[in-house]
């Protein structure tokens, strides 16, 4: 199937998508268009008969685990793995305005 699509209907699919083309983006545009249609009626030519459709490409599980409780880490535990502490608190840079 050849598509070939008009300066004209170029330009009015880049007016609703709200981009300035170029006189040479539009010509390019009209290419890469095409192009795409092209490879979308192969699509459409494809054999799906007794094909179930699909609403994700790999099949999704849960993978669950039992909860159980473990042993806490102590303070001193946690603490030894930041960069920066300040007292007992993990000491960040600020990253909001303000003097606090």
């Amino acid at each position: 199937m050849e598509t070939s699509l008009t300066t004209k209907e170029v330009q009015h699919v880049a007016k609703l998508s709200r981009l300035a083309l170029t006189n040479v983006e539009i010509e390019q545009a009209k290419e890469d268009l095409s192009t795409i249609f092209e490879h979308i009626a192969r699509l459409n030519d494809v054999d799906t008969e007794g094909v179930d459709p699909l609403d994700h490409p790999t099949e999704l599980l849960n993978r669950y685990r039992d909860d159980s409780i473990g042993k806490p880490l102590s303070q001193e535990q946690v603490l030894s793995n930041a960069p920066a502490v300040k007292d007992v608190f993990f000491d960040v840079p600020k990253v909001l305005g303000g003097d606090a």
